[in-house]
């Protein structure tokens, strides 16, 4: 069954985004499968700094704590179901705050997957496993696009994707004037 149901989210995103919709799952269970991916995501992100660092033998220093990266990756999803719901009814649609954090977190869960094989790439092959990241952010707004359509029932897909992609570096330039304006700043990289 979880095998179908990830094949049928690349192939039919919206079908699948409708089943998900239609299990209506209690909140209870919609938040738990947001900390198992919170955890998953995390675990995972530590295991591809260290791999990372031991495949190309570039030191990175101690590993990044999970804790923080976990409680990091949550806000972003409630950030992206608030905005996923809010932002499609302001457009007409009738999509709920709960199928848009259920849709945000099978997104989470696919790009995971996604990861793996990416880490399993950059064993062998460190250099392609940057093409699997640009893969992964196109497969990110392909199914925010599919996803939010079949949640507000949208047709127009080009009218979605375009506010998809305008929500998105619109948050980025928000959250960058808020950090900045808090005095926290990215640390310039060093080599």
């Amino acid at each position: 069954m979880l095998t179908t149901l990830v094949l049928r989210s690349l192939q039919a995103p919206r079908e699948v985004a409708r089943f998900l919709i239609a299990l209506d799952l209690p909140m209870s269970a919609r938040l738990t499968a947001l900390g198992a991916v919170m955890a998953l995501s995390a675990a995972l992100g530590t295991a591809a700094e260290l791999l990372f660092s031991f495949v190309t033998k570039v030191d990175l220093g101690p590993p990044t704590n999970p804790l923080p990266m976990a409680l990091v990756q949550g806000a972003l999803m409630l950030y992206a179901a608030a905005a996923m719901a809010f932002f499609g009814r302001q457009f007409g649609g009738t999509g709920r705050f709960a199928d848009a954090l259920i849709l945000v977190v099978w997104i989470e869960f696919l790009l995971i997957l996604g990861q793996v094989a990416q880490i399993l790439v950059m064993v062998f092959f460190p250099l392609v496993s940057v093409l699997g990241t640009l893969a992964l952010v196109g497969m990110l707004f392909w199914l925010l696009t599919q996803f939010t359509a079949a949640l507000h029932g949208f047709d127009t897909l080009f009218k979605v994707a375009f506010g998809v992609i305008a929500v998105f570096f619109g948050s980025a330039m928000l959250f960058g004037m808020l950090l900045l304006s808090f005095g926290i700043v990215p640390v310039p990289a060093t080599l």
